[in-house]
């Protein structure tokens, strides 16, 4: 286990604080940030002029681009196997909206939530048996109020052969928003996935599935009701496989699209 010490030990010097987009210097104040000078950093905090259906909105997109990703092939990692790994993952929101603009509070008029959002997560996968495979991610902003932390299991219904020409799994997932006091959200996700291995390592695969998002206010602020949300998504993606190491990427097509690269160690 000492080269998994070492590699996350690595990964944990090139994980980044989590990257904002803002105004380019010189932009006048937005007159319609809510502003509280005692933040370092954009963070959800609702607003009074939150609605339900702007609620209702960020839910959605906000509770399914956080959800656990895949973000890897329905090829199991085998008994005792780990993948250790940092993703990246990037995606585009209307900052503009009153689903955004409404559920967060800035440090000052100037400093703009921004459109493109990117940031690292850590992930961890096991293999329990042949067939099963366990994980984990965690990321969080460090400087505001929002993280997440993720938990899964993939079970391998298929594997490729000679007389099998792909993998097939299924895949549970469970995201918890972690560190938000005027919201409580929870993602429960399922994924059936289909791949193909290539030379023995390139492994292209795509996936059909969907997030059941919960989610209530709990601040004084507000008075809206809890919203359940089913939001089906498709994905697409591969793994490049190199002695111990493994690069892979993705696009997931849900409420919002978003897109992850991710590099692991295996053990």
């Amino acid at each position: 286990m000492t080269r998994a010490r070492m590699f996350l030990v690595a990964l944990m010097w090139l994980v980044p604080a989590a990257a904002l987009g803002h105004g380019p210097d010189g932009h006048p104040p937005d007159p319609n940030l809510h502003v509280d000078p005692t933040l370092e950093d954009c963070s959800v905090i609702f607003a009074p002029e939150l609605t339900q259906d702007a609620f209702h909105r960020f839910v959605r997109e906000f509770g399914s681009v956080s959800a656990f990703k895949m973000m890897a092939p329905p090829t199991t990692l085998g008994k005792r196997g780990v993948a250790l790994g940092i993703e990246y993952i990037s995606f585009t929101v209307e900052e503009k909206s009153d689903a955004w603009n409404d559920t967060f509070a800035h440090p000052d008029a100037y400093h703009e939530l921004g459109s493109s959002k990117a940031f690292p997560k850590l992930r961890l996968r096991a293999g329990v048996t042949d067939a099963l495979d366990i994980g984990a991610f965690y990321t969080r902003n460090p400087n505001a109020n929002y993280g997440w932390l993720g938990l899964e299991a993939r079970y391998g219904l298929m594997r490729q052969s000679e007389t099998t020409p792909v993998s097939l799994a299924v895949r549970g997932a469970y995201t918890k928003t972690l560190y938000v006091h005027d919201m409580d959200m929870h993602a429960i996700t399922a994924d059936l996935a289909a791949g193909r291995t290539f030379w023995n390592a390139l492994t292209p695969y795509a996936a059909l599935g969907g997030d059941l998002v919960l989610a209530r206010e709990r601040t004084d602020a507000v008075a809206l009701q809890n919203e359940t949300q089913f939001v089906p998504h498709v994905l697409g993606g591969f793994e490049a496989r190199f002695w111990h190491m493994a690069l892979g990427a993705e696009v997931h097509v849900a409420a919002l699209t978003s897109f992850q690269v991710q590099l692991s160690g295996l053990f």
